[in-house]
Formats: structure tokens, sequence, C-alpha cells
């Protein structure tokens, strides 16, 4: 149980271990009695904002009920399923950092063309 409690916590965007802007939020509405499955390209946090949702994990034992407010963290590759029970649609939302793609590849190439511009002078 201690465990669990780790992962589902009350939103406090003054914490360390929050994610830090700049952030990518969707937003999305779970139909009454449907479920939908996602898989968490990096690491999220899902908010409940007007409903119960339950929310289970690939490869857990555990179910997830997290109420409006409520915050739950999904590690990068995860798998879970949303769902309710209820007779009218639940709003949520996942959070994101927001990642650039190809940054790293530029950065790279950046260092290699400021090397070639040192050995260019040196040679020169």
């Amino acid at each position: 149980m201690d465990q669990a409690s780790r992962l589902v916590v009350c939103p406090d965007r003054c914490r360390t271990d929050t994610i830090s802007l700049p952030r990518v939020e969707l937003h999305f509405t779970v139909a009454p009695r449907k479920t939908l499955t996602w898989r968490a390209q990096h690491d999220a946090e899902i908010r409940v904002h007007d409903a119960t949702l339950w929310i289970t994990r690939l490869g857990s034992v555990d179910d997830y009920w997290i109420r409006s407010g409520d915050v739950l963290r999904v590690q990068r590759g995860e798998r879970v399923w949303i769902g309710t029970d209820g007779d009218q649609p639940a709003q949520a939302s996942i959070t994101t950092a927001y990642v650039r793609h190809g940054e790293r590849v530029r950065r790279t190439l950046a260092q290699v063309q400021r090397l070639l511009v040192k050995v260019g002078r040196r040679s020169g």
C-alpha cells in the first residue's frame, strides 16, 4: 500500500518531482462504461478533472481508482487502460514534458562543426 500511495498524488506544482515546463497537456473524455488504452512515450501524469477513473497497468496486479484532482504518474513505456463505470463521461488529461525531436542530433552536429572550424584554423 505504501508503494501505491506514492503513485497517486495530489497535484502540487511547487514540488520538484512534478513535470516542469515546457510541457504538453492532452485533454480527453472517457465515454461512460468505455475503456481506452494508452502507452506512454515519455514519463507522464494522468489527471482526473470531474469524475472517478479506473486505471490499470500492464503487468500490475493493482487497479487504481483516481478521483477528481488526483494525479497518477506513469513511466515511459508503460501501457495503461483507462475506463469509467459511471453513467457520465469523465474528463481527464495527460501531461508530458515537451520533447524537441532531433535536438540531440543538432547539438552533436554543432559540436562537430565547431571542432572542424578549430582544426581548420590551426592547419590554415
